[in-house]
């Protein structure tokens, strides 16, 4: 079965190395900044979001100034 695979990725990668028909396809030049910012926004999200985290645990071992 393995080599039943390998045999088929073998043929598709050859496929795609001789099929050597142009792409039809247009990007709009201002979807390159659209992308740009939605991985900016979406890394700065995770960031924050990992800083929330780290800042509720640190603040469940930290002793209160009250008590």
């Amino acid at each position: 079965m393995i080599r039943f695979l390998n045999y088929t990725y073998l043929v598709l990668i050859i496929f795609f190395l001789v099929n050597n028909q142009e792409a039809q396809a247009y990007i709009n030049p201002g979807s390159g900044s659209y992308i740009f910012q939605t991985i900016a926004g979406g890394l700065l999200s995770i960031l924050y979001l990992c800083k929330k985290l780290v800042l509720k645990i640190f603040h469940l071992f930290v002793k209160n100034k009250n008590e």
